[in-house]
């Protein structure tokens, strides 16, 4: 019989510090920062860092008590009718600094460069903030592939910084981070990301936050400099348009339980709710995710589970139907097919 499946802490590797509020929510004991700050979660894929380490990123799921990694545990039949992969990556990310000013490829772009159809269109759900959070995101009218050459040139980082919006956040803001469209995730920001399964990011900054200095394949993998620079949308917005345009608000569903976060309409890479306690079973039709945000009871078919918050289950297609006895949860669905 099927079941959800429990997943172990999978802290992974980046360029920037951060997880003293992820330790916190799972209530270490001595909750720091440290150079892991993601938690990789239904992670089918491996971090692309400068020391690769084979393995890592790779979700681990318990089975009979013992830690496995996902790739070993999970089926097409375990993902759904006409699905032969995940289609999805989900990430706690918890920044004590500023991220670099960065982009992702469109699915056009990581087909001609890397090889794969998938981009890296991304959202983050804010779970907790610190100090005057906020985030960087799009282009201000104005600035072209020239402007932008100029300031990556000279690394002028406060150039950059001020040819972005920035946006303040607070817990429960949603942002969608569309491919193309460059961004930087400010300090104090603890959020749940969900993305297009691909580890691909170029960088403007030359050196981190934190002082290391990057290579170029880090900066753009091997592409040069100025596919890096095409990777970018040069679509240049005023502040309310941008708003509008990053910003989703919540929608609910029929219910009034389940809140609608992201939704296929917004974007065909997946989707995002929240379900609460009480509200009607429901019964999807792929596998999905459910990450814990309050503790609480989740019922899976015959299964109930009491729940901590932090937890992440992923529940194979054909479960059943998922309920929320106690306690709320945020789901995360694979892309839409078709």
């Amino acid at each position: 019989m099927k079941k959800p499946l429990l997943q172990s802490e999978n802290r992974v590797y980046r360029t920037y510090r951060g997880g003293k509020m992820l330790e916190t929510m799972l209530g270490k004991d001595e909750p720091k920062n440290s150079f892991q700050p993601e938690d990789w979660i239904s992670s089918f894929v491996e971090a692309k860092n400068k020391n690769f380490i084979p393995g890592e990123g790779i979700s681990r799921v318990v089975v009979d008590g013992v830690s496995t990694p996902i790739t070993e545990v999970i089926t097409a039949d375990d993902l759904g009718p006409g699905r032969k992969e995940s289609g999805v990556l989900i990430k706690f990310l918890d920044a004590a600094e500023r991220l670099g000013i960065q982009v992702h490829p469109t699915p056009a772009f990581s087909r001609r460069y890397f090889g794969t159809g998938y981009g890296k269109t991304e959202c983050w759900h804010i779970l907790e903030t610190a100090d005057d959070a906020a985030v960087y995101i799009g282009f201000k009218q104005g600035i072209t592939r020239e402007k932008w050459r100029v300031l990556y040139e000279a690394q002028d980082i406060a150039g950059t910084l001020n040819a972005l919006h920035r946006f303040s956040v607070k817990k429960g803001d949603t942002v969608l981070v569309r491919a193309g469209t460059p961004h930087a995730i400010g300090a104090g920001c603890f959020l749940l990301e969900i993305q297009e399964p691909t580890d691909y990011t170029m960088r403007v900054e030359k050196v981190t936050v934190a002082g290391e200095t990057l290579t170029p394949m880090q900066i753009h993998y091997g592409v040069g400099e100025e596919a890096m620079l095409d990777c970018f949308l040069y679509e240049g917005l005023d502040e309310d348009a941008a708003r509008t345009r990053y910003f989703l608000p919540e929608r609910p569903l029929d219910d009034l339980a389940r809140t609608a976060l992201v939704t296929y309409e917004d974007t065909p890479c997946f989707a995002l709710e929240r379900t609460e306690a009480e509200n009607a079973p429901f019964t999807p039709d792929a596998a999905v995710t459910l990450v814990i945000t309050q503790e609480g009871t989740v019922s899976v078919g015959e299964h109930r589970l009491p729940v901590k918050r932090g937890d992440k289950l992923f529940v194979p297609y054909g479960c059943g139907a998922i309920a929320i006895e106690r306690g709320t949860a945020l789901v995360c669905y694979p892309p839409r097919l078709g």
